[in-house]
């Protein structure tokens, strides 16, 4: 029955050191960079005008 109780102790500090980390990575702000990469492919891309001389590549 001992061994029950440790267990259960060992498996509520484990969860509770998982929580803590979780919070503190979500308040550091790793989970952010996923949000930018989603939003990048929406910005408009920049058209630059051939000049002259500028030839298409055609293969």
């Amino acid at each position: 029955m001992e061994v029950i109780v440790l267990l259960v102790f060992i498996s509520l500090v484990l969860v509770a050191g998982a929580l803590l980390l979780l919070i503190s990575r979500i308040h550091g702000g790793d989970f952010e960079h996923g949000e930018r990469l989603a939003l990048l492919p929406l910005e408009t891309d920049e058209v630059l005008a051939p000049t002259e001389g500028d030839t298409p590549d055609v293969q």
